[in-house]
């Protein structure tokens, strides 16, 4: 027959199990948690002026800012007008020459997104685009192999001449289908002709013109 102490007894072991039991379960639920939410995905965004922002106020770089918020994304920029794979612009270092001094491949990527080939259509030498597009793509994936590359192409806006624009989208897609990348074209934008779409230099998007490319951007991300 059970003594008083073995039921006193009996009720302890029983309390510690339900205790410990109890720490198990919260320590599943907030492992499950983490697990669910996970880390969130760290982003570079490299390009010119388009991924700095240029025509947007007051805040820079709207269509970055809003298609990382949209992909729930942390996102670095490293953008700098007037330069490409091939053109320095007024900066003087073309892709490869800021990806190898600016610094910001110290830091691993989850994702790096090259965009560029507006300038190189604009002012740059398309005989040597592909050549200086595929070492940009060669040493970004030399420097972060495990990093997922996506390839934006160049931006025209209405109006403009085709042409050279044209043929750099070309040559940039080519690259990206010989190194098995996602590329992703802005050409279509130059179709678009209204106003209010583009800031007062009548080039760059405007705040309106960049939360379309960010949707969109956004949009091929994803897909991507």
């Amino acid at each position: 027959m059970m003594t008083e102490e073995d039921e006193v007894g009996g009720m302890r072991r029983g309390t510690a199990l339900l205790l410990g039991l109890s720490a198990v379960v919260a320590m599943l639920i907030g492992s499950g948690s983490a697990a669910s939410g996970g880390p969130r995905t760290k982003a570079l965004f490299f390009g010119d002026s388009l991924i700095n922002g240029t025509g947007s106020h007051p805040a820079r770089p709207l269509e970055v800012r809003r298609a990382a918020a949209s992909l729930g994304w942390e996102a670095v920029v490293d953008g700098r007008g007037g330069t490409g794979y091939t053109t320095g612009g007024q900066h003087g270092k073309r892709y490869l020459d800021r990806l190898q001094h600016d610094g910001f491949l110290h830091t691993p990527y989850d994702v790096i997104v090259l965009e560029g080939g507006t300038n190189d259509a604009r002012h740059g030498d398309l005989a040597r685009l592909r050549a200086k597009a595929l070492q940009v793509i060669d040493y970004v994936h030399h420097r972060q192999p495990w990093a997922h590359l996506v390839m934006v192409g160049g931006y025209a806006p209405h109006g403009v001449d085709l042409t050279r624009y044209v043929e750099a989208d070309v040559i940039l897609q080519q690259v990206a289908a010989e190194r098995h990348l996602t590329y992703v074209s802005q050409l279509h934008y130059s179709g678009v002709a209204e106003a209010s779409f583009y800031a007062s230099d009548h080039y760059h998007p405007s705040n309106a013109g960049y939360a379309v490319l960010a949707r969109d951007l956004a949009a091929a991300l994803k897909a991507a």
